[in-house]
């Protein structure tokens, strides 16, 4: 059959781009939504981990286990090509510091540097065994918690929200409550992830310690708040929940955690911008912008910044621009743009 070849090639792609549709998904579900390229670096580092513990316990230990027996006299007839032992050997012992050095590169933890990956060399090998039999418990536990979601008619929503250096999601649990707590369903107490959906986090919490940097973090923090569920991660927050009320949610923070601690852009240009901004909200404060935004503006028109983070710029600058006019008092504090429960103390009493 002449054409099985080809008809095995069109197969092939089909499944090794659903399986990479299916791990990106699930590492967005488990992990958070990376931005840019370190979301690329990101996929292509778990998949890569994943296939070396595949390779790892499917073929390396059979054969080094066959060859013992053989060696022992306990089995006969065990031929293995010194081409394919070459082979395996070289895949198994430079994977690791190879995907190091894409982690470097892609400035997972700081700038990249000779240092920084050789650093990372050692634990390499315990930090990609984490990270991949982490990936195969989410190609695992991912359909379960989809028809769950499905079967509750949940929708799951993604708001970039970015740490500075330094900062946990616990740091930001408190800002993030207090918008969810403008939508009044309920109280959100910050809480430990539980259940099938941190188990793959817990087995690469090696690999985000010693691989990862702060691009993921194993430790994303549980709000819950009547049919809300809120993880925060290191680079987005998650909201889980009916589609009216996880939509209001991002909504609201969004809107709520405007010139907060953490970015709610997420290229390193946009970033730029967005830090003008917050110093231009902190400085600016009797209402007087002297036309720095306009000017601030036109760099950012200028800039070759996506299209939604362009928007959300926009946004800002009209944001600060209403509440440097009407001399809002929430915004004199420079911690956030909307602090609930400072509106309503202010407003009882105005």
């Amino acid at each position: 059959m002449p054409f099985l070849p080809f008809v095995l090639l069109i197969a092939w792609q089909a499944l090794s781009k659903s399986a990479s549709f299916a791990l990106g998904w699930a590492t967005a579900l488990f992990f958070g939504q990376v931005p840019g390229n370190k979301g690329r670096y990101l996929s292509i580092i778990a998949l890569v981990a994943a296939a070396w513990v595949v390779v790892l316990v499917g073929f390396a230990v059979p054969l080094a286990v066959g060859w013992g027996l053989e060696r022992f006299g306990l089995l006969s007839n065990f031929d293995l090509n010194n081409l394919e032992v070459w082979a395996l050997t070289a895949a198994i012992v430079l994977t690791p510091p190879a995907l190091a050095g894409l982690a470097e590169w892609g400035e997972f933890d700081g700038s990249r540097s000779w240092r920084g990956w050789l650093g990372k060399v050692p634990m390499s090998y315990p930090a990609v065994a984490s990270l991949g039999f982490a990936v195969l418990q989410m190609v695992v536990i991912t359909p379960f918690l989809v028809l769950d979601r499905v079967r509750h008619k949940r929708r799951l929503l993604e708001v970039p929200l970015v740490l500075e250096s330094g900062q946990s999601p616990r740091d930001l649990s408190k800002p993030v409550i207090d918008a969810l707590a403008t939508l009044e369903v309920g109280d959100f107490a910050p809480s430990e992830l539980t259940g099938p959906i941190s188990w793959p986090l817990r087995t690469a919490g090696f690999a985000a310690s010693h691989l990862l940097g702060r691009v993921v973090r194993g430790d994303p923090i549980l709000l819950e708040g009547d049919d809300l569920r809120v993880i925060v991660y290191a680079t987005n927050v998650g909201i889980l929940g009916p589609e009216g009320e996880a939509h209001r949610a991002r909504a609201a923070i969004e809107r709520e955690l405007a010139f907060s601690q953490a970015f709610l852009t997420w290229s390193t240009t946009s970033q730029g911008f967005e830090e003008r901004l917050r110093r231009l909200y902190r400085q600016h404060r009797d209402g007087s912008l002297d036309g720095h935004l306009d000017r601030l503006q036109q760099e950012i028109d200028a800039a070759p910044v996506p299209t939604d983070e362009w928007n959300l710029l926009y946004r800002l600058r009209l944001q600060l621009e209403r509440e440097a006019r009407e001399g809002d008092t929430v915004a004199a504090n420079g911690s956030s743009s909307a602090n609930p429960r400072e509106r309503r103390r202010t407003a009882g009493v105005a």
